[in-house]
């Protein structure tokens, strides 16, 4: 329908909003399931995953946005399990994959998709998919995350597109195949059967609604659903102003461009990074699903914020190129294991630098850059395995967007503020860690007429004695920044990591990168300073009363308000000097206007 100005609909209008809302709640469901008979913090209370319905031709239908960076690769999954086992797909099959050099089908290896195939009476007519992030990976280092991999197979197993259950029966051979091969194999089975047991729950109700309106029907309206994204997506690419625009922002190792070049014409969109960089030997290379999952949320979160029930129609406007080896569209065998927290930001926030020179105003500022660790090992007290990311140390800030300031401690860009953190008392309760700070941190949500959000600072103390805890820098080793802030705003201070050992020695962020891996023991403490988002617009330009109030809630310093602000409040009673500020700001806006 490329082209068109007006959308017919053949299903019934009636029948069309019943569905559309039907399928979509089908997609939460299965989510909440997963949340419900899951084993790991990582699904049940951080929403680590993403559950899909796709169409025979490998197109999102319907989908829970639970970590949105995940929901563009479930197809690229679905096709790789539909074409290596052509003509042998029946029901009560399901499939595992996480290789992303095998026919394209994962973003990362730590997420595992779940394929399972929907019949009804006899034809294959829908899939039902999802991918979690996995407590462990096998691999080098416990945790999935291994800054120190030379090769993929360092980096844990790989799983081609293989045969879980074979007409509802389980293979037990493969099952103990996978389980021998990670750390926490009681765990982790549970988990992988609560995303199986997500997907049957997506199965049965698909099934119900198949025999409810009939197969022609539902091929109907499917096809009605995805046209319809398609047109309103390209009314909202209509509505740029035509032109190509360029952003570029520096990937693996400091020095690989991550070049965007995006054009707008018409109702069609092409976004181009053959020109970036080519894969570099640190675990951040992007494989295509993961890339391509990234442009997409970008433009979800932009120019496609205002549509409600996305799916995979919305994309067929947009064009992704790249070329193969580079860091946006990476081969086998690069390393990869961060991918979907690191390049993936950086190609979201290069899409949306070069939206923001189009639609400046339609284009949120840069989100605080993810910083955290992964721990594992046995937990004395239950004598079990443990493995997961310190999500209180993910807690960034979001960038501001114009008209309003970003939310704090919100998390990474690539969840777009649906990741959940697991409250303090729980996560005690599940790892041998003890917190002694968690809050948000002063003057880390960057200045703009509208403020970033802010970040948090993070401190807790290893309990895990006699057992000793391993600890992976699941970060970048080079400085990280934040995509420009457009329309004036600011950038935010950058992240910081120091270890205080139990000894007394101070181990300061330059130490920590050059290490990346540790063991640590009982009363070693983390320190984590996470920088929040980029603000939007002259900070000039804030109402002084705003600043005022994030001062008295101590958001914001006094030093920030008169320095970056230009506001001069009187410490003693807490007011605003009306006329030094005036002043200030004055001057402060001539120096500007000079430089």
């Amino acid at each position: 329908m490329a082209g068109s100005e007006t959308f017919q609909l053949r299903t019934d209008p009636a029948d069309f909003t019943v569905l559309t809302s039907a399928v979509f709640t089908i997609a939460r469901e299965m989510g909440k399931n997963m949340e419900r008979t899951a084993r790991a913090p990582v699904y049940f209370s951080a929403h680590d995953f993403v559950t899909t319905i796709v169409s025979k031709d490998y197109e999102l239908v319907a989908l829970a946005e639970y970590i949105p960076v995940l929901t563009g690769a479930t197809p690229f999954s679905v096709r790789a399990v539909d074409q290596y086992f052509k003509g042998d797909i029946h029901e009560g099959d399901v499939f595992l994959v996480n290789d992303p050099y095998t026919m394209d089908a994962g973003n990362q290896m730590a997420d595992w998709g779940i394929v399972y195939p929907v019949f009804c009476k006899g034809e294959h007519v829908l899939w039902v998919a999802n991918k979690a992030h996995q407590q462990d990976t096998g691999g080098g280092v416990p945790g999935g995350y291994n800054p120190g991999a030379l090769d993929v197979y360092a980096e844990g197993l790989r799983i081609p597109p293989i045969r879980l259950f074979e007409g509802g029966k389980e293979r037990k051979d493969v099952f103990n195949l996978i389980m021998t091969n990670v750390r926490i194999p009681g765990a982790q089975r549970g988990d992988l059967m609560s995303m199986i047991g997500a997907a049957r729950v997506g199965e049965r109700r698909l099934k119900a609604i198949y025999d409810l309106y009939g197969a022609d029907t539902m091929t109907i309206f499917i096809e009605d659903l995805l046209n319809y994204g398609e047109f309103i997506m390209r009314e909202e690419i209509a509505a740029l102003p035509d032109g190509t625009y360029r952003s570029e922002i520096l990937g693996g190792e400091g020095s690989v461009p991550i070049i965007c070049d995006l054009t707008i014409k018409g109702d069609e969109m092409v976004v181009d990074f053959r020109d970036s960089g080519p894969q570099v030997p640190v675990y951040v290379n992007s494989p295509i699903a993961n890339t391509t999952s990234s442009v997409y949320m970008a433009l979800m979160t932009s120019v496609g914020k205002r549509i409600q029930y996305r799916c995979g129609g919305c994309y067929r406007p947009v064009s992704l190129l790249t070329t193969p080896g580079t860091i946006t569209h990476a081969e086998y065998p690069a390393i990869h294991g961060n991918c979907t927290n690191f390049i993936a930001k950086q190609i979201i926030e290069a899409v949306w630098d070069a939206l923001a020179q189009a639609a400046p105003e339609e284009t949120p500022a840069g989100w605080g850059s993810i910083n955290y660790w992964a721990f594992s090992g046995i937990d004395p007290r239950s004598r079990e395995g443990y493995g997961t990311p310190d999500f209180q140390a993910c807690a960034g800030g979001a960038g501001a967007i114009w008209g309003v300031d970003g939310w704090s401690t919100n998390g990474p860009t690539i969840c777009s503020g649906t990741l959940f953190y697991p409250e303090i008392e729980v996560a005690e309760n599940i790892y041998p860690i003890v917190w002694k700070r968690w809050e948000w941190a002063t003057d880390s949500g960057a200045p703009g007429r509208w403020r970033g959000g802010l970040g948090v600072h993070n401190e807790w103390v290893c309990d895990s004695d006699p057992q000793p805890m391993h600890l992976a820098y699941a970060a970048e080793p080079f400085d990280y920044r934040v995509a420009p802030a457009p329309a004036g705003g600011m950038l935010p201070k950058p992240n910081s990591k120091t270890l205080l050992l139990a000894d007394g020695k101070l181990e300061t962020q330059e130490e920590v990168r050059a290490r990346l891996l540790y063991r640590l023991r009982s009363g070693d403490m983390v320190i984590d300073y996470v920088q929040g988002g980029a603000g939007v617009g002259d900070p000039l330009e804030r109402d002084a009363d705003v600043v005022l109030e994030d001062v008295i809630d101590e958001l914001v310093s006094l030093e920030s308000a008169r320095n970056d602000y230009g506001i001069v409040i009187d410490p003693e009673t807490m007011t605003v000097d009306v006329e030094a500020s005036k002043t200030l700001r004055a001057e402060m806006a001539a120096a500007k206007s000079e430089a």
